[in-house]
């Protein structure tokens, strides 16, 4: 409850007193019920007054409903504040609209303002009402009091007071919206409390014709009163009112191939729905007892109550029973569908009951050999949890660990074993949506080693529905909103743009909240399962009505969880694999973060970006999953992101180019250092033109070394080729097309000439630069490059500052800082003063020693920690828990375990020539069992062991070798497939990649 000051405090109850239409708000914001007053008492003696006051309550409420959702408004604009809420999920299209009349009213013209004034306090009004039942859940009808005079008078009197002091409340209002920290659960609450609320109260009148419109829609058949003999007439049959044996009487009776299987019953709009359905379930039992036609089960199974706006079902065959909301009544087919399913497996008859019995364990799943343990353990929880009868499950795992291979196996898992009917899964992107088609037809079942797509039709979504032989349907979040919502679908050209990058350039449009209406080519209950691909999580906030849709359980997977996420899926995060973690099993590359240090004289100079860490990045990761997403704070158009213009490209570009040597030492001896791989984010096209000439001059080459890729520019997926496979193409300048499923293996650098919004997108970015790559694909576009050993961000907008990633700067490529960091850190295990922080950042700089750990090294930590460097790191990582403090422990106790671990450090950059002095374990067996090999299958041309040992050194880093690498670099530069058939000739090529393979297994 929201107090005033308590020198104000009576005046403003004397005020709540005599506004019967805003008096109502005081315990919730007092200054809401005065400009409310305020408004409504100048409507006719001074309109333009009664303006400015409207305006005034719609900020006020603006403001408030962010800090209730724990939302940061940017600025004091009023457009920002809307656009925030929005996508938070907080703003429905009437609400909005009150919203916007207000803020787009115009208070300086006289004339108008007589007309607006009044319709002004009519729409404060609503959205008092609408506050008012988000506040209360309260769902009784209100009408706006047309007040007399004689009560506008007394009121005017009430309000002068407060008037004459409006500054200081003003104030003290302010200090009342300070920050709030809101769990997730809390704000999930709020968000769908704000959704009921949005609707006005429908009369009791009205509620059964609704309930009847909305099952017509659903395809039942509603016959009319005394109609029962026409009750085989349909599939789906609606008997209104029907009269029972015993006086009883229902609302609503379904009847399905004749036979009674369902009751609806209709209860006044804000009823308590869960007391009604419990009253449903014992009517339930009495009508089968009292009805005069067949009926398929007692106590009748499906359930439903209805206040004409939510809808509630309870299903009597599941396990463990829950009632749950949905968005439409279910088809008679579907419950005919559940009916057959039922009756054929009466110890399991619902697709949860068969996922809870039929379900392998993982260890007995064939098919499980394929997948990772870090995969299984994801897939693992879900099924857990969806046996549990959790509705949203989401599960994090860092780009590049294989989300999407647990994914088709999951969607494999449920298909075979819980036999559901279809399951839709929903991405970002045009294009992931053909990707993951593609990987459900490599993807082997056990069955004849068929792939899944052989076994299961599966199809992309169409504006006609899915088909219905269909067992998986993918559909991008675009598709989903033209269906449901009514928009249009991007243009081919920007289909390809994923909405992580659309949504650094907002517009009014692009948060507009969605609403969905049924759509019978895709009704409610078309998918037993809904999984959704690392999709940008505007589909949770402004978007949600898309999953919400659906009555199905919704399984996330997201690399980068914003707090819209975590809200959604109820802070239900059931499985975890962090980047870190990534970097500590050697699956990506770690990075270092630098910034641009501008001297007085003009020129640049990059510096490494401080250990400094924000005391807000230091919470748990949980803790920083429930705050929302700090990109909501940028929606507003009050001002353009931070860039660097064209007076200090040339400084940056510059020093960007005489850093490279320190940037990467282990190069530093070649007669010429080649330009890593790089990437170079532009504001937009004209700035990257800009951009792309300075680099040119500064580094003095021409135009195929640095060229500009983005939408608008000529053939882009060729450009973007070009840049993975040529060692001449050098640097890429982009806007918008490097978030999606772009491969970025081969880049080493990233500079930010543009201030990155959003801080999944951040994340999203450096976690794709930091994918591993063979070094024999890293040597084919970058010469004179050993292996991917870091990835290198050049920060000149302070981006990285901005987004306070929680452990920045863990490696310095000079090697010289990233000692010293280590040995203080391991110096600090003596003294026991490690705290959470110092812990993961110790686990995360010994991960960088993993890729380059050689077989020696590595029995060595084992022999004196009893462990092996990854398990070390992995204990570390996990910085609050137990196994970190005795990991901790051990380093403090084990002088020698911390002297091998320094030399380790010391080892990789030991070296003149770049590469590392003591090869790692696996790549030193293979280079064994190659050179057994080509002594026994030999002889061979230089052609074909040029074939045979890049081969090799591809599957020491990516064991098993697959044959679609032959189309990658190295091997694209010597025809790819068709030039290795060339080189051996059909027959003996495909049996060479099958005894090589096994050679090198």
């Amino acid at each position: 409850m929201a107090r005033a000051s308590s020198e104000f405090e009576s005046r403003f109850t004397d005020l709540a007193l005599v506004s019967a239409n805003f008096g109502f708000l005081l315990p919730y914001e007092p200054l809401l019920a005065f400009y409310g007053a305020s408004a409504e008492v100048r409507v006719s003696s001074a309109p333009g007054g009664a303006v400015v006051a409207a305006r005034q309550f719609g900020e006020v409420l603006a403001v408030t409903i962010g800090h209730l959702a724990g939302v940061r408004s940017p600025t004091a604009n009023q457009s920002s504040r809307l656009r925030v809420l929005t996508r938070a999920g907080l703003m429905h299209a009437p609400v909005l609209a009150a919203f916007e009349d207000l803020h787009g009213s115009a208070d300086g013209d006289p004339d108008r303002a007589e007309v607006v004034a009044p319709l002004l306090v009519q729409r404060c009004f609503e959205l008092a009402a609408w506050f008012f039942r988000l506040q209360t859940g309260d769902r009784e009808p209100m009408s706006f009091v047309h007040t007399s005079p004689s009560d506008l008078r007394v009121l005017a009197e009430r309000v002068a007071p407060l008037d004459a002091v409006l500054p200081r409340l003003r104030r003290e209002f302010d200090l009342r919206m300070g920050p709030t920290l809101l769990l997730a659960s809390e704000r999930e609450r709020l968000i769908v409390g704000a959704r009921d609320a949005a609707g006005e109260p429908l009369p009791e009148a009205s509620i059964a014709a609704e309930v009847q419109r909305r099952l017509t829609k659903a395809g039942w058949d509603v016959l009319g009163p005394g109609a029962d003999a026409d009750r085989d007439r349909s599939l789906g049959c609606v008997l209104v009112e029907p009269r029972l044996s015993g006086g009883r009487r229902a609302d609503l009776l379904l009847l399905v191939g004749g036979q009674v299987a369902g009751i609806v019953e209709c209860k006044r709009d804000g009823a308590d729905l869960a007391t009604a359905m419990d009253q449903a379930g014992r009517l339930a039992a009495a009508v089968t007892e009292a009805s005069p036609w067949p009926v398929w089960r007692s106590p009748l199974p499906f359930r439903y109550v209805s206040d004409g706006r939510r809808l509630l079902f309870y299903d009597a065959n599941d396990p463990e029973q829950q009632a749950r909301f949905i968005s439409g009544f279910h088809r008679p087919a579907t419950l005919a569908r559940w009916q057959r399913e039922a009756e054929a497996d009466r110890a399991a008859p619902t697709y949860r009951a068969r996922q809870a019995a039929h379900l392998p364990a993982l260890e007995e799943d064939s098919a499980a050999s394929q997948l990772h343990p870090r995969q299984l353990r994801a897939v693992r929880a879900v099924e857990q949890a969806l046996v549990a009868g959790d509705r949203r499950v989401l599960v994090q795992m860092a780009t590049g660990t294989g989300r999407v291979g647990a994914e088709i196996f999951e969607a494999y898992r449920q298909l075979t074993y819980a036999r559901a009917t279809r399951i839709l899964v929903v991405v970002d992107l045009k294009i992931m949506a053909h990707q993951i088609q593609a990987r459900f037809g490599q993807f082997n079942t056990p069955d004849a080693g068929r792939s899944l797509a052989d076994v299961y039709q599966v199809e992309e979504l169409t504006p006609a529905g899915p088909t219905a032989s269909a067992s998986i349907v993918v559909t991008t979040v675009q598709r989903l909103q033209a269906m449901l919502a009514g928009t249009s679908e991007p243009e081919d050209g920007f289909a390809g743009v994923s909405a992580y990058e659309t949504a650094e350039q907002v517009s009014q449009s692009d948060t507009a909240p969605l609403e969905v209406t049924y759509c019978e080519a895709l009704p409610p209950d078309s998918f037993d399962l809904v999984v959704v691909d690392d999709c940008h999580h505007s589909v949770y906030g402004r978007g949600r009505a898309l999953l919400e849709y659906f009555d199905a359980p919704v399984v996330g997977f997201s690399a980068t969880p914003a707090a819209p996420v975590f809200g959604f899926f109820n802070a239900n995060l059931v499985s975890e694999y962090a980047f870190e973690q990534a970097v500590a099993d050697g699956l990506v590359v770690d990075y270092s973060v630098y910034r641009t240090r501008f001297e007085p004289s003009g020129s640049a100079v990059l510096v490494p970006l401080d250990g400094r860490i924000d005391d807000e990045a230091k919470r748990p990761r949980r803790t920083q999953y429930e705050q929302l997403d700090e990109d909501l704070a940028y929606v507003g158009p009050d001002r353009d992101p931070r860039i660097i213009g064209s007076e200090r490209l040339a400084a940056v570009a510059t020093a960007f180019r005489d850093a490279l040597p320190t940037l990467f030492p282990e190069r530093a001896a070649q007669a010429e250092l080649v330009v890593p791989k790089t990437v170079v984010f532009a504001r937009d096209d004209a700035h990257a033109d800009d951009v792309v000439r300075h680099i040119r001059e500064v580094f003095g080459a021409g135009d195929t070394f640095c060229q500009k890729i983005t939408m608008r520019s000529d053939r882009p997926d060729q450009l973007l080729r070009d840049f993975r496979t040529t060692p001449q193409f050098r640097i890429a300048v982009v806007v918008d097309i490097m978030s999606g499923p772009t491969d970025m293996r081969a880049v080493e650098c990233v500079l930010f000439l543009r201030e990155v919004r959003s801080a999944a997108y951040y994340e999203r970015l450096l976690a794709q630069g930091a994918q591993r790559i063979a070094p024999a694909e890293l040597r084919a576009v970058t010469p004179g490059a050993f292996a991917k050993t870091q990835f290198v961000v050049i920060d000149a907008v302070e981006t990285s500052r901005h987004h306070r990633r929680r452990l920045v700067n863990v490696t310095d490529a000079s090697g010289r800082a990233g000692r010293w960091a280590l040995e203080r850190l391991l110096n600090r295990a003596v003294d026991g003063g490690l705290n959470a922080d110092e812990t993961a950042e110790l686990g995360v700089r010994l991960a960088r020693l993993v890729p380059v750990l050689s077989e020696e090294d590595g029995a060595a930590v084992r022999k004196l920690a009893g462990l092996s460097l990854e398990q070390l790191v992995a204990q570390l990582l996990d910085a609050a828990g137990e196994e970190a403090r005795v990991t901790s422990a051990l380093l403090a106790e084990m002088p020698a375990l911390r002297a091998v671990l320094l030399a380790i450090y010391d080892g990789p950059a030991a070296t003149d020539a770049g590469e590392p002095t003591r090869p790692s374990a696996a790549a030193e067996n293979v280079r064994r069992r190659l050179a057994a090999f080509t002594r026994h299958a030999g002889p061979f041309t230089a052609a074909q062991l040029w074939w045979i040992e890049n081969i090799a050194e591809v599957t020491a880093a990516e064991a098993p070798f697959d044959p679609k690498n032959l189309d990658s670099v190295p091997f694209s530069g010597r025809g790819g497939t068709d030039g290795f058939l060339g080189a051996f000739g059909a027959d003996a090529a495909i049996a060479l990649l099958s005894d090589l393979g096994e050679a090198l297994a």
